[in-house]
């Protein structure tokens, strides 16, 4: 019995309190656990993931997945690039990734805009959801963010930048 207790003390030392340390109930107190500066754009929140994309430091655009567990949320590796600014976000030139099936950027004109990953339609947000504040704090005046996250790995391909009207395409590159 003694042995039993020991364990269980064990575990709830070892476990619990560490876990329970780095779990939040909401998503983004996570992520603002680990930078309070961080600028966020939530992008979904499905059962027990989120999505999160946010600016650091002012210039760079990164991800996280935000999962619930047991004990909370609690936020996985944070991953960020430099904004790609030199081609006014006309084209996909500046895209990023994090790990092997979410990729991401900014675009210009996104109500007119449809990207294709491998045939499949991007998700594209308007960062006017963002305080305008933050928006004009940041440079981010008439810019959209588009993801794709898919359920394999992204390492071949291409992406797509379509005229959502015309449906001409305005720039393509391969992954």
């Amino acid at each position: 019995m003694i042995i039993i207790i020991g364990i269980l003390i064990s575990i709830f030392f070892f476990w619990f309190i560490p876990e329970k340390s780095d779990s939040y109930s909401e998503p983004q107190e996570a992520l603002s656990a680990i930078d309070k500066n961080l600028l966020l754009i939530p992008a979904y929140k499905i059962n027990d993931e989120a999505l999160f994309f946010f600016i650091n430091e002012k210039n760079n655009l990164g991800a996280t997945f935000v999962r619930k567990g047991s004990l909370g949320w609690k936020a996985e590796i944070l991953t960020s690039s430099p904004m790609y600014k030199n081609g006014g976000y006309e084209h996909l030139s500046g895209y990023q990734v994090h790990g092997e099936n979410l990729i991401y950027g900014l675009i210009r004109n996104g109500d007119d805009r449809l990207i294709k990953v491998n045939e499949n339609n991007a998700v594209i947000l308007n960062l006017v959801m963002l305080p305008p504040s933050n928006v004009r704090e940041y440079e981010l005046e008439g810019l959209y963010l588009w993801y794709y996250k898919g359920d394999t790995i992204l390492n071949e391909g291409e992406i797509e930048l379509l005229n959502i009207n015309t449906g001409e395409q305005l720039d393509t590159i391969d992954l």
